[in-house]
């Protein structure tokens, strides 16, 4: 479920009459929407990135932001973005929105530096059932193996309510640990986010 940043219709009683927000104050009011998601396409494109090594594939229609943290122990993410929500990202920026940008739900590739307490998967997955961190509940998870690395695969829920779906593993070299993630507002994950992490999973390669 998208994040609805719009302002509601507010509902009043003065002098015995209740006053309605009329269609075209709402449409002033919610200037930028991107409750309809385009759906991926059939063609894919294959993103790069050297610097990790990583090679995956995402839908040809859809879009990739790169970030780098540097005050954080996350290194690295590549957001990789539906094509209205681009749109939403631009018209909030232009209409002055505040907040617009917690309404998209990418789908996350992510480097972090490997805690040294980390040694496998299992370890990734303790770690995070035993701090609880933001979550208040793991509802399910499962060992696989992606890019032809043992990976843990789990969903969890805060509680705001929030909830996500999460592909980690530890990279070759041992230094890193890969993290691929999609979650929204509310008790379901959007359908289509759950597809293009899928995609994103199944074709990730990695160099070295």
């Amino acid at each position: 479920m998208k994040l609805n940043l719009g302002i509601y219709a507010v509902i009043s009683l003065m002098s015995s009459s209740v006053l309605l927000a009329t269609p075209a104050l709402a449409q002033r009011l919610e200037p930028c929407d991107n409750e309809n998601q385009e759906q991926p396409s059939l063609s894919r494109r294959e993103i790069i990135n050297r610097e990790y090594g990583l090679r995956f594939d995402i839908p040809a229609n859809y879009h990739t932001e790169l970030r780098r943290e540097t005050e954080h122990r996350q290194q690295l993410s590549i957001a990789v973005r539906n094509p209205i929500d681009v749109k939403f990202m631009e018209c909030g920026r232009r209409e002055g929105m505040r907040g617009y940008g917690h309404a998209v739900s990418d789908v996350i590739v992510s480097i972090e530096p490997r805690p040294s307490d980390i040694r496998n998967v299992r370890d990734i997955l303790r770690n995070v059932t035993e701090s609880g961190g933001s979550f208040s509940e793991i509802i399910e998870s499962n060992f696989t193996t992606i890019a032809g690395q043992d990976a843990v695969v789990y969903t969890g829920k805060t509680r705001y309510p929030e909830r996500y779906r999460y592909a980690q593993l530890i990279h070759p070299n041992g230094q890193y640990i890969i993290n691929i993630s999609a979650g929204d507002y509310g008790d379901v994950i959007q359908p289509i986010d759950l597809e293009v992490m899928d995609m994103i999973i199944s074709s990730l390669k990695i160099d070295g």
